[in-house]
């Protein structure tokens, strides 16, 4: 009889470790997004093709209607691992003085995190030499802050602490800025997609690291295109993302593009990560683009894909 309830302890204490453990890994991922980077804006590994999604001064640099649909995943194989997906569509105005962009996007950090939102891009074009264009650009938008912390499964824990015991759903404004200068050859950018911070107000004001809303970052970008024959161009580039909370990132890009049909780039990420990418130009004007993250430490691997597609070529731009 002391065998069998032996026995019988032994599965409960087994089922007790299987909810002890998922508790503990969600509560981990949790704390790898509040407190190991506290990043709150994305990062893109194809930027140079969702630039709008970070600088508005760059929404109609193409001189084309443009519409990009992009699906970005953290951690293959993770349940509820992280995510960013983005609609954006960016134009210039007839006469090229003036861009214009909308972004529709959803963020999710762990499954009780989340984050959806709208963002529009305004931007003046100023010629200053016979192929180059300043661009002066504003953001402006709001995003549904959704955190379903009584979701967790804290136990005991959720008593003695308020905080995990309800959820979170707060609308937040958004603003940002930026500047950008093209020519045929060259670009360089700097914006901060989101200014305003909400660390503070209302409900997040019991604990300001788990409510933290958002970080205002810094986003510097810039490339080059050169031709080594009349069939390969090489495009290197940069970008640089800063916030008061994390280490400077750097991101090293070189991609090479041939007969503008296909494109194959590798790009490093300082501390972080490899990345390798390859980008398919279909005619008419149909891009498409995948990229893939090698890790240094011991996460999971990352991927992203994205879809792109220039409407005026189709008859349905300006």
């Amino acid at each position: 009889m002391e065998f069998f309830k032996f026995i019988k302890g032994l599965y409960l204490f087994r089922d007790n470790m299987k909810i002890t453990i998922k508790t503990y890994l969600l509560f981990f991922t949790l704390l790898i997004y509040l407190h190991g980077n506290t990043q709150s804006a994305p990062m893109y590994s194809q930027y140079l093709y969702n630039m709008t999604n970070i600088n508005p001064a760059f929404a109609g640099s193409n001189e084309a209607p443009i519409l990009t649909i992009l699906r970005r995943e953290q951690w293959i194989g993770v349940q509820g691992a992280p995510f960013t997906s983005s609609l954006s569509f960016e134009t210039p105005s007839k006469s090229n003085k003036y861009g214009f962009g909308v972004q529709l996007f959803q963020d999710k950090y762990v499954s009780v995190l989340k984050r959806t939102g709208v963002g529009f891009s305004y931007n003046i074009k100023i010629k200053i030499a016979d192929n180059g264009l300043l661009s002066l650009g504003l953001k402006a938008g709001f995003y549904n802050d959704i955190k379903l912390l009584s979701e967790l499964n804290m136990g005991d824990y959720a008593t003695y602490d308020a905080t995990y015991s309800k959820n979170f759903n707060k609308t937040i404004p958004l603003a940002g800025a930026g500047i950008f200068y093209h020519d045929d050859k060259f670009f360089i950018g700097f914006s901060t997609p989101d200014v305003i911070t909400f660390s503070k107000v209302q409900e997040y004001v019991s604990d300001s690291n788990i409510f933290q809303v958002n970080q205002t970052h810094y986003f510097l970008t810039a490339g080059y295109t050169t031709n080594f024959s009349d069939e390969i161009m090489f495009k290197p580039s940069f970008l640089i993302k800063a916030n008061g909370g994390s280490p400077v990132q750097l991101d090293v890009t070189s991609n090479f593009w041939y007969k503008n049909l296909l494109g194959i780039g590798i790009s490093y990420r300082t501390e972080r990560s490899l990345l390798s990418m390859v980008q398919i130009q279909f005619r008419p004007r149909i891009k498409f683009g995948y990229a893939y993250d090698f890790p240094f430490k011991m996460i999971p691997n990352s991927h992203e894909i994205f879809f792109q597609l220039e409407l005026n070529k189709l008859g349905l731009g300006r």
